[in-house]
Order: structure tokens, then sequence, then C-alpha cells
């Protein structure tokens, strides 16, 4: 008798197959991680992006905040022109985006932070400074500071607003 076969003549049952994954399901596994790896690739693409960004906006407000700082430090008493007055403090300037070379209080700056000209610069800095108390008044003069930091010629990155108060010194 044939071992295939039983005492019946019908054929013998066999044991599964112990094999390995079929074709199909090897190939149902690598879409599966293909799709994943893409995905994973695409969230580190947007995740690099944002890093960059959040890169320029901090550098752009370490360049306004010290602009603000350097302006508020300066000495000011009341009534334009005060008495050894310091020019950075001078009323005047602008904060307007629009337009390059607009009038006014302008600072170049490199990817460094560092003061840069305007060829090799990545931001500009404009600042503007009013007075807020009339002049030859009895009440303590003020000026405001505004100060904008925004990519040089439109470029990409953030822009960084700023602006304070700052009371004259006492006489």
């Amino acid at each position: 008798m044939d071992r295939d076969q039983t005492a019946a003549g019908r054929p013998a049952a066999r044991p599964p197959a112990e094999g390995g994954f079929s074709l199909v399901e090897t190939l149902f596994a690598v879409l599966v991680l293909v799709v994943a790896a893409g995905g994973l690739v695409r969230a580190l693409a947007q995740a690099s992006q944002a890093r960059q960004a959040a890169a320029g906006t901090g550098l752009a407000a370490g360049i306004a905040r010290a602009r603000l700082e350097q302006l508020m430090a300066a000495p000011f008493w009341r009534g334009w022109p005060w008495p050894g007055h310091h020019a950075a403090a001078a009323p005047g300037g602008t904060v307007a985006i629009e337009g390059a070379g607009a009038p006014g209080y302008f600072a170049y700056f490199g990817e460094d932070g560092e003061p840069a000209d305007r060829r090799s610069a990545r931001y500009e800095v404009r600042w503007r400074i009013r007075e807020l108390a009339p002049r030859g008044g009895d009440r303590l003069a003020a000026l405001r500071i505004e100060v904008v930091a925004m990519p040089v010629g439109g470029g990409r990155g953030s822009v960084v607003r700023l602006d304070s108060v700052r009371v004259a010194n006492r006489e």
C-alpha cells in the first residue's frame, strides 16, 4: 500500500505546511512599511522647517530686543533737543514695512545677529521714537520707542515688533 493512501484508497490527510509568509503577505507588509516610512519622512521635513522658522524668529526677536534695550538705556530729558541729547534717542524714524530704504532709523544685521552691510544682511531693523508729552509742559516727558525686525528685501522669515515707553531722566 502506498504511504500516501489509506486502506480505503483515499489520499491521506497531510499535515499543514510549515512554510513562512506567502508572497502576497510579504508584498502587503512591504507596502505598509513604505507608506509608514513616507509619512515619517514628511513629518521629519515639517519638523525641520518648523525648527528653522523658530530659529529665525528667535534671531529676529533677539536683534529687536537688543536695539530696544540700547534705545531705552540712552539718556533722555524732557523737551527736544534736550541738553546733551543722545542722537540714538532723537524723535523720528519709521517702522513701515512697505518699501525698501524708507526714511528714518534703520540698521542691518547678518545671520549671526551682528551688524552687517545691506548686501550680506539677513534682517533689517527699523525704529521710531515719538515724544508722548507736549513740549514745554510741566509734566514729565516720555518717549514711545517702537522697533521692527524684518527679513531684508521681503525675504522669508519672521517679522518681530516691539515697543516700550521711556520716561525722561530726572533733572
